[in-house]
């Protein structure tokens, strides 16, 4: 049984991140950990608890007998929810694209809560209504992806969906003869292509009953994958261990696609067991 810890705040985009969880949660019923974070000066906990008990009436309509356990923890947002989760199988948080400065002056921050957790977090924007969209996963240059690539492959098997690997290069800025210059871009899309091409074969040989298409494109990271995210269920990418400040996608670049992207986004640690299938 998955184990989800879902932390919720109060917001619209909290409302999102509990409308995704149920909806997961209906295929099949998972156990889900509902987390209030207060703070200690300021906290208003027959206010927490109210939160915490109307996300389980909402969950439990949509899922008759599911399983949900409410917590309130204290402290920081990112620390606290990232100690909360630590063993968990997902951490599913909300952003509100529109009010990223609300969002910052209390504490909600992205990148800052997936920076500090050790497990997978599912970023859900305000607003967000389930689509039959791809799967789509961000291949990076260095190993950061390999946990993505296959938990983005579990996600699609078990949506029944497509995924649609892309990887994103540019050329350098450096002077070189033009005879030269001619000749490098066609060398460097062939050396990109390699290495997506050698991710798809290993994916197809695991999960052959995915539909798996590819594009390398030549743009900056965020940008290639921004261009998919109008039409996707899911985006997902891979960060080092030590969280997406230190990943593969730099913490601008992550922090850009969840402010701006209006799907869902996947950040998987580099180390993330793929022994456990996120999806039900």
């Amino acid at each position: 049984m998955e184990d989800i810890v879902l932390g919720v705040d109060g917001t619209p985009a909290s409302a999102s991140a509990t409308h995704w969880v149920a909806e997961r949660c209906a295929r099949e019923p998972s156990r889900v950990r509902v987390v209030n974070v207060v703070s200690n000066l300021t906290a208003d906990r027959h206010a927490s608890l109210e939160l915490l008990e109307n996300v389980e009436r909402v969950l439990r309509d949509r899922v008759p007998g599911q399983a949900v356990e409410l917590h309130r923890a204290d402290g920081a947002v990112s620390r606290a929810l990232a100690r909360v989760s630590s063993g968990a199988d997902l951490l599913v948080i909300g952003v509100d694209p529109d009010h990223p400065l609300r969002a910052a002056i209390g504490g909600w921050i992205p990148v800052r809560i997936t920076a500090h957790a050790t497990v997978p977090v599912c970023v859900i924007p305000a607003g967000w209504t389930e689509t039959d969209g791809d799967i789509v996963v961000g291949l990076a240059d260095d190993t950061s992806s390999a946990a993505a690539l296959d938990l983005a492959a579990h996600e699609a098997s078990a949506m029944k969906r497509k995924l649609h690997v892309v990887h994103a290069w540019g050329l350098p800025g450096v002077v070189v003869e033009s005879s030269a210059m001619e000749e490098r871009p066609d060398r460097i899309v062939e050396e990109h292509r390699a290495l997506l091409d050698a991710a798809v074969r290993s994916l197809r040989r695991r999960f052959g009953e995915v539909d798996i298409e590819s594009d390398v494109v030549r743009s900056s990271p965020v940008n290639a994958l921004l261009g998919y995210a109008e039409h996707a269920a899911l985006i997902v990418i891979g960060t080092h261990h030590q969280g997406v400040l230190a990943g593969g996608l730099t913490g601008a670049v992550a922090q850009d696609l969840l402010w701006r992207a209006r799907c869902a986004v996947l950040i998987v640690p580099e180390k993330t067991s793929t022994t456990d299938q996120l999806s039900p």
